[in-house]
């Protein structure tokens, strides 16, 4: 990619964000930059990765349950990271640490309503159950509940999060037009259009 095309995809993504805050419509915002700009893919892929207004709105209180659920998780976390002895299992403990970044990470995607954090959060619930196994099987240790209580409810943010990743940005539907031809017949053509 060259300067030129890096500089275009920054305008384009800058240019989708400013017109999607102010609740344009998608095909509008699809229409009007397809004049403007080159790179279509680009235009095209990130209003497939943005939530319009109206569908922030209309899921906002499943999002902040989804936030609610990780903070409480980072909060069971950094107090397991606080109870650590460090040097007794250092799985067990760059696990936990790892689980305090990861619920971060996710914490303020999900705030900021980025789209591709909601299916990753399924990599936290199997970091926490891979050192749930390993503790039992290979070390014989014991799991402190807190670590079950976070594990529950990374499942249940992982189920709502794959909720919300496909509520928040619902696929383009196909639209049956009429095109006419040489001004002597019309054929029907498919195109797809954003719902929202």
């Amino acid at each position: 990619m060259n300067k030129e095309q890096a500089e275009e995809k920054k305008q384009i993504v800058k240019n989708v964000k400013v017109r999607i805050e102010k609740g344009e419509p998608k095909q509008q915002i699809l229409e009007e930059l397809s004049q403007l700009y080159k790179d279509k893919v680009t235009i095209m892929k990130q209003l497939e990765t943005t939530p319009s207004k109206m569908m922030k709105y209309k899921y906002a209180v499943f999002n902040y349950t989804l936030a609610n659920l990780l903070l409480v998780a980072l909060i069971l976390d950094v107090i397991l990271l606080f109870k650590a002895e460090w040097g007794g299992n250092m799985i067990v403990d760059f696990s936990t640490a790892l689980n305090v970044v990861l619920d971060v990470v996710f914490l303020v995607g999900v705030l900021l309503y980025r789209t591709e954090t909601y299916s990753w959060i399924a990599s936290r619930a199997l970091v926490t159950l891979l050192t749930i196994i390993v503790s039992l099987t290979y070390y014989y240790l014991t799991v402190h509940v807190l670590v079950y209580i976070s594990l529950v409810l990374i499942v249940i943010s992982f189920v709502l999060g794959l909720f919300l990743g496909v509520k928040l940005c619902p696929p383009r539907i196909p639209k049956i037009i009429e095109v006419d031809i040489d001004g002597i017949e019309k054929i029907n053509k498919t195109i797809y259009v954003f719902p929202d």
